[in-house]
């Protein structure tokens, strides 16, 4: 039978390390989070004495928080550093950073996919209103409760003008999908 011996020296000081990394790691992380409020108020109060929004406004034309805007922006980035350097202590941040990095990926790749949901739709819609419809500028169209004369087909929409005088865009994949009548 084996027996296991525990030495209580040894794991005291393992118990004294990890509890010494904790505490530099938050000790870190309240120090960067200090400076980052501190040198965002400092810059923020720099920038709005020396006018960047007007400076901005005369050069542009732009009416934008440009000094509100660059405060947050390094106020943000010293808490993101002093975050990592509180994990770079505590021995976590390769894989919290590889964590981040893969959820930043996959929040851009799910918003280009529901960016381009209808896009690609409307395209193929307006390759075969093109290709097969007989729609030509200037004809009477009716397209289900919309009556009027078709001003232009795009790839992506069909412009029609109504007898009011409105002008109504109606995306290619809905014209393919109702009843297209042509007078």
């Amino acid at each position: 039978m084996y027996q296991i011996a525990i030495d209580p020296v040894s794991v005291f000081t393992n118990l004294n390390q990890n509890l010494l990394k904790m505490g530099f790691a938050i000790l870190i992380f309240l120090v960067g989070f200090i400076l980052g409020n501190i040198s965002g108020k400092l810059l923020y109060k720099f920038l709005k004495e020396i006018e960047v929004n007007s400076i901005l406004k005369n050069l542009t034309g732009l009416k934008l928080n440009l000094d509100h805007l660059i405060s947050n922006i390094i106020s943000y980035a010293i808490y993101f550093l002093a975050l990592v350097a509180a994990l770079e202590q505590l021995g976590i941040a390769n894989i919290i950073l590889y964590l981040l990095s893969a959820a930043v990926i996959i929040v851009i790749l799910v918003s280009f996919f529901i960016a381009i949901r209808d896009f690609i739709p409307n395209l193929i819609a307006g390759f075969y209103l093109y290709s097969k419809e007989k729609l030509k500028d200037g004809c009477k169209i009716e397209v289900e409760d919309i009556k009027g004369t078709l001003l232009h087909v795009d790839l992506l929409h069909v412009r029609i003008k109504t007898k009011n005088g409105d002008i109504i865009y109606i995306p290619n994949s809905k014209v393919i999908k109702s009843k297209i009548k042509i007078k």
